[in-house]
């Protein structure tokens, strides 16, 4: 948030507060990070580059590996490609529960070739996007060092394989962390099947979603360049574990499909309003869960010349937000904005949705306590940045969103002039209080292929 704005909000909220006397001590009860690994569904595809080789015993641990096809070679477990095309991989994975397994322990393999290269290190893939190649992940990837790496125009596949980046992204409070991947000003990039770490948890560690709290982001989107827009395609992806997943500004078209985003110490997706043409963003049977503020957040602090410099959210397919808040959980501001803020932004909105003429915003959990939902948030300042970013789909058959105005102090309406919250209505439950992702094959097909009614 541009902190020319916060103090401007403020000063306005303090006056609120001297006429009100509410109390602006904010409940940081500490949500849980959900730690359980989440199925990434392949059906049997796998990816590789036609640069370099491949160490199947390190790619698809197993034994008894053979290949059909003319445009590949394999020797000692090592593959080698000669050219794009399709060819058939056939062994014995050591994963004796592994995706598409038969009765005599076998899994076969529908392998696309690509133009582009096979890595197996951090270093390699850092080098192959600089020289804009398009990549092939064959085995965990672990960041190095703090720098971001630049994607010029890249297709990333992930063959389903851990990227952890906590080194990039991870910070402080007072010292924020960056952005794993940029993608800027008129360049391109597909990101697809792949298993994106900001933090990686250790199997039963007791951890909370606030230890991401001065994170960065895992895929940040740019263009300042009207000319120029940037286009970002995330299929097939699960990104967690930071403060924003993906965060987008400007000139730019981005497609979010099949992916889940969950744990987020801010919104976990955001796009915002700025000088230049605005957000074209498209999110398609994808789920979001687990933010310490909304699942997804359309802003705008700044002036825009014209109607193109707006936001617009387009929901296709299903939706689904995991993201229910309580009446001392709930809260609009991140600790990333400052611990006053932090505490005063979010004490008024906790005290304000504490009066009883917004009873109906609330339903029961299954635990009995009153909770609100944190769907979709629109917040915008500035005379020209009112109600003009939009959302389309909020009514489809997968996607069951209404508008409510979110409980600013009256006073606070003078500088936030749009803060409207989307959330799912109290007289049609799609996703209860209380309910986490059900991690099965039946969630992993539907990310794939949509949703059947």
């Amino acid at each position: 948030m541009k902190k020319a704005v916060l103090a401007i909000l403020v000063v306005t909220i303090i006056g609120a507060m001297c006429l009100t006397a509410v109390s602006c001590k904010v409940n940081t009860a500490p949500t849980v990070v959900e730690c359980e690994e989440l199925t990434m569904l392949m059906e049997g595809k796998y990816y590789v580059g036609t640069e370099g080789t491949v160490d199947l015993s390190v790619a698809l641990p197993g034994s008894e590996y053979t290949v059909t096809g003319s445009n590949v070679t394999l020797e000692n477990n090592v593959l080698t490609v000669k050219s794009a095309g399709q060819f058939t991989l056939k062994y014995k994975p050591t994963d004796t529960e592994a995706e598409n397994i038969q009765t005599d322990g076998t899994v076969t393999l529908s392998v696309s070739a690509v133009e582009g290269v096979n890595v197996a290190t951090w270093a390699e893939l850092v080098a192959a996007v600089k020289a804009s190649k398009n990549v092939a992940i064959q085995n965990k990837l672990v960041s190095e060092g703090k720098d971001s790496v630049e994607v010029i125009n890249s297709t990333i596949y992930g063959n389903a394989k851990p990227v952890v980046v906590n080194s990039i992204v991870g910070g402080t409070v007072d010292v924020r962390g960056g952005n794993a991947f940029n993608v800027a000003n008129g360049n391109k990039a597909v990101f697809q099947d792949i298993y994106f770490y900001g933090r990686e948890y250790a199997e039963g560690e007791s951890v909370v979603l606030e230890n991401c709290e001065g994170y960065g982001q895992i895929i940040n989107g740019i263009s300042t360049d009207n000319s120029k827009r940037t286009n970002i395609t995330i299929k097939h992806c699960i990104l967690e574990n930071s403060q924003k997943m993906v965060y987008l500004k400007g000139a730019v078209d981005c497609t979010v499909d099949g992916t889940v985003m969950r744990n987020g110490a801010d919104a976990l997706l955001a796009a915002e309003t700025c000088n230049y043409d605005g957000v074209n963003l498209t999110v398609k049977n994808s789920v979001f869960a687990n933010s310490v503020v909304c699942g997804i957040i359309l802003c705008g602090w700044t002036e825009v010349a014209n109607e193109k410099g707006y936001c617009t959210l387009n929901l296709e397919g299903f939706v689904d937000i995991y993201n229910w808040k309580s009446r001392t959980t709930a809260k609009l501001m991140p600790r990333t904005e400052g611990d006053f803020l932090y505490k005063l932004v979010n004490g008024l909105v906790q005290d304000e949705l504490g009066k009883s003429k917004y009873d109906s915003y609330f339903t029961k959990g299954d635990d009995g306590e009153d909770y609100v939902h944190f769907g979709v948030v629109i917040l915008a300042t500035g005379s020209l940045s009112s109600n003009k970013s939009k959302i389309n789909g909020l009514n489809g058959q997968g996607v069951q969103l209404v508008k409510k105005n979110f409980p600013l102090p009256v006073a606070a309406k003078a500088v936030v002039k749009t803060c409207d919250l989307y959330c799912i209505d109290n007289n049609n439950i799609t996703i209860k209080p209380t309910e986490t992702i059900d991690d099965n094959k039946a969630l992993s097909f539907e990310l794939v292929h949509g949703r059947q009614y």
